[in-house]
């Protein structure tokens, strides 16, 4: 699979389900792009990291509480207007990765 397709399915993804994602498939689609999710320092609170863009420090969203809950679409927001702001970047490392 292209690192173009593959992105461009996250992303779709992403969007489709803006209203009612899980935590755990954030962090699954976030995985496929290269990107490292981590526990926050607060119960929740998650933290991703991308060691192949040097430009891109961190972003962060909130799972909230119970079990794999559902997580706000102003997160999903967020997380959707990074990929878009790195996606010459994601594609560039999934291609380099991938080969």
């Amino acid at each position: 699979m292209s690192a173009k397709l593959i992105y461009t399915e996250v992303v779709e993804a992403l969007q489709a389900s803006k209203a009612s994602i899980r935590c755990g498939t954030l962090a699954e689609q976030l995985a496929r792009l290269g990107f490292e999710v981590r526990g926050g320092k607060r119960g929740g609170h998650k933290v991703f990291f991308h060691d192949g863009i040097s430009t891109f420090t961190s972003g962060g969203y909130n799972c909230g509480h119970g079990k794999n809950p559902e997580i706000k679409p102003a997160y999903i927001g967020k997380v959707l207007a990074l990929l878009r702001q790195y996606e010459a970047e994601i594609v560039g490392f999934l291609e380099r990765t991938k080969s």
